[in-house]
């Protein structure tokens, strides 16, 4: 019993180091994590995105999730990642960051592509268009071409019914007016005249 109570002692021994031992001469390191978030034009990523990540030819591959994603790297046998670069694509399209790979690193990289829109200030859109407008109110006189020439002239309209001939009764009218204002000037001069 002695023999194999010593047999199973050297066996998890063996077990217990040689992980370590592998370890020590470079054949099982560490893998180096990457997470974050995705975000194309400033907007989350929908879920299942798929996000590449590609170190020194080789490719890996996560989905997100919430707009967010993990990728693993784990160095092949017989070949090292120290210190290289990691390029990432959401979707088809090459995002702006990139990392560096590090043996056993968790490293956060947001990623993102495109440009979020412009709100100045994080001003609402409502605030802003009031700014646009403000800025037209104020630069009117600037903003306003030079005056056209005059367009032609449009047609003549075409031509009313003929009034009532009302001649001969203005011309009474006009007679019997000048009758009294003669009357009335001579009555006065002779008023003046008595007096």
């Amino acid at each position: 019993m002695t023999k194999l109570r010593l047999l199973a002692l050297l066996a998890v021994v063996a077990l217990v180091l040689l992980p370590a031992i592998a370890v020590a001469q470079g054949g099982l390191q560490p893998p180096c994590r990457f997470h974050g978030t995705a975000q194309v034009d400033g907007a989350n990523v929908a879920d299942g995105t798929v996000i590449t990540a590609t170190i020194d030819g080789d490719a890996y591959t996560a989905t997100t999730t919430a707009s967010s994603y993990a990728v693993t790297i784990a160095q092949p046998d017989g070949k090292s990642y120290e210190g290289k670069t990691v390029t990432f694509k959401i979707g088809a399209d090459s995002a702006s960051q990139t990392g560096t790979w590090t043996i056993g690193g968790n490293v956060a990289v947001n990623l993102s592509k495109g440009e979020p829109p412009l709100t100045p200030g994080g001003m609402t859109e409502a605030e802003l268009k009031a700014l646009i407008q403000e800025v037209i109110d104020d630069n009117v006189d600037t903003l306003k071409g030079d005056t056209g020439a005059t367009g032609a002239t449009g047609a003549t309209g075409a031509t009313g019914p003929a009034g009532k001939d009302a001649s001969s009764v203005m011309g009474i009218v006009a007679i019997v007016l000048a009758a009294i204002a003669i009357l009335g000037v001579g009555f006065v001069l002779m008023r003046k005249q008595k007096a």
